[in-house]
């Protein structure tokens, strides 16, 4: 949270690039006053810099809010957007800098990346992309108690994150913060169909265990033949590196290698009552 704060004075401060390359996320039930409070990070006197609301990361209007807005409090979206969407919403929260023409304006003009993101999500399960956790920092609300929120003076808060960022504090994340940032929001994922028939239906050999070795598509295969659902080759790709089977290469009938996985089916058969 600290990083992420000092992050958002890094980028107030910069002229060039983007120095906050986190969305800090707040998950939970609704009503938890998740939106209020990240609204409540923004100092009063600078309230005019706070965006509060839902975005079209497709729309240049976006790039607007980017260039010239403190804070984007983007309020239960994450969870509707779809994959390009997505995607697009990660370049945006890293992006150097925005190109686009004001209103008026003759010529397309270059702006510095001025905003940090934040958002609230109702529930716990919003990331779909293992790859893409790092740029969002979730953090779950149990309870707030708005009555201390209120009692905080934010220009103090900042000024002690001033004095953090001018003494060098280290606000990004190097790579063993970006290992934890990972594990910690692996609880945060949601859960693909792919992985829930992984770990229904197969397991980890034993050691000693060399025969035990199936490529993805012998797994789909596999999986296929007890049940109906489209499974995706990539989201099976990215549940077996998440469930932690090994990935290595082999020799078949003296043919060429090929990559596969460490990895058996469990017996008995878990899936045989559903034929």
């Amino acid at each position: 949270m600290v990083k992420w704060l000092v992050g958002v004075v890094a980028n107030a401060l910069h002229d060039v690039g983007c120095q906050n390359h986190t969305c800090l996320v707040l998950t939970g039930e609704q009503g938890r006053f998740k939106t209020t409070w990240l609204d409540r990070l923004c100092p009063r006197s600078l309230q005019s810099y706070l965006f509060t609301g839902k975005i079209d990361p497709q729309n240049k209007d976006v790039l607007t809010l980017i260039a010239e807005y403190l804070f984007i409090n983007i309020d239960d979206q994450l969870k509707a957007l779809n994959k390009r969407d997505e995607n697009e919403l990660k370049n945006l929260i890293t992006t150097p800098a925005v190109k686009y023409r004001r209103p008026y304006d003759v010529y397309i003009e270059e702006y510095s990346h001025l905003a940090s993101f934040m958002a609230s999500v109702n529930g716990n399960d919003f990331l779909t992309d293992p790859t893409g956790s790092r740029r969002f920092l979730p953090f779950e609300v149990a309870s707030i108690d708005m009555e201390s929120a209120k009692a905080i003076n934010m220009d103090n808060v900042f000024s002690e994150i001033l004095w953090l960022y001018e003494h060098d504090f280290c606000y990004w994340f190097d790579d063993a913060g970006i290992e934890e940032l990972h594990a910690g929001s692996r609880r945060f994922h949601v859960q693909t169909i792919e992985y829930e028939l992984l770990i229904q239906g197969f397991e980890k050999p034993e050691a000693g265990d060399n025969d035990s070795f199936m490529t993805t598509a012998q797994i789909l295969n596999y999986l296929k033949t007890y049940n109906v659902i489209q499974l995706s080759e990539k989201r099976m790709g990215e549940a077996l590196h998440k469930a932690g089977f090994e990935r290595i290469q082999k020799r078949i009938d003296s043919k060429n290698p090929v990559y596969g996985y460490r990895i058996r089916e469990v017996s008995p058969n878990p899936f045989l009552n559903r034929v």
